[in-house]
């Protein structure tokens, strides 16, 4: 009997060693793709700010504004671990590479500002629960990829301006009731399409220049974004 148990303890610890042993390898794994991921980024021209706190396991902020990159090129964007913002304002991409980031649960910002995105980038992304800021601002977003931002349910701040929007498209904004900022300048939203945002209980600032919205219009709007402040 104590034979059986010292062997069937020697054979416990011996698959303990083996998943530890395992683990420390799949972490050092990670951590070299890791590296030659961030190598990626400075060789296509870009910045990388490594969390101070935590130097060996989280890249905090990626930076490829105005590089030369292509959706082609974005596969290394899985290896980044713990990354919370990623900038890709002033590149070619549309929207197809997105699909690197589908599961991302640390990714907050993602900023896609003068890029040729499409609504098909949307779709890429569209499961990005952790998303709180997104920018596609001077993009080619209609109210097909508004469809796709609004499953976002925890995004705060959204920018649309110089956008394809309509009026109609704004509704599918209106699960967001985390939103609190929303750029729809030069866009041509009119009164009609700010009717969808009074359903917005913490939406407090829309920025709505260039737009067709009247003084009457706005007047209203801004009452209800008061209410909602004071409610905050």
């Amino acid at each position: 009997m104590n034979m059986r148990l010292g062997t069937e303890s020697i054979v416990i610890v011996s698959l303990v060693l083996v998943i530890m042993a395992g683990l420390g390898c799949n972490h050092q794994v990670r951590k070299e793709r890791q590296q030659i991921a961030i190598a990626k980024v400075k060789k296509l021209g870009g910045s990388v700010e490594i969390d101070k706190e935590n130097p060996e396991s989280a890249v905090m902020t990626v930076s490829l504004m105005d590089c030369n990159v292509s959706d082609s090129e974005l596969g290394f964007l899985e290896d980044l671990d713990g990354l919370h913002l990623l900038d890709l304002r002033w590149t070619k991409i549309n929207g197809q590479g997105l699909i690197h980031l589908k599961d991302m649960t640390s990714l907050k910002t993602l900023w896609l500002h003068h890029t040729t995105i499409t609504d098909a980038g949307m779709k890429q992304i569209k499961e990005l629960s952790s998303l709180i800021r997104l920018d596609v601002g001077h993009s080619f977003i209609s109210d097909t990829g508004l469809a796709y931002i609004g499953e976002m349910k925890g995004l705060q701040y959204l920018c649309l301006c110089d956008t394809g929007i309509t009026d109609a498209g704004l509704k599918n904004l209106n699960q967001l009731q985390q939103l609190i900022h929303l750029d729809i300048n030069d866009t041509n939203i009119s009164d009609a399409g700010l009717e969808h945002l009074k359903v917005l209980t913490r939406l407090i600032q829309v920025d709505t220049s260039n737009t067709k919205c009247t003084e009457a219009g706005l007047f209203q709007l801004q009452e209800v974004l008061a209410r909602n402040r004071k409610n905050r």
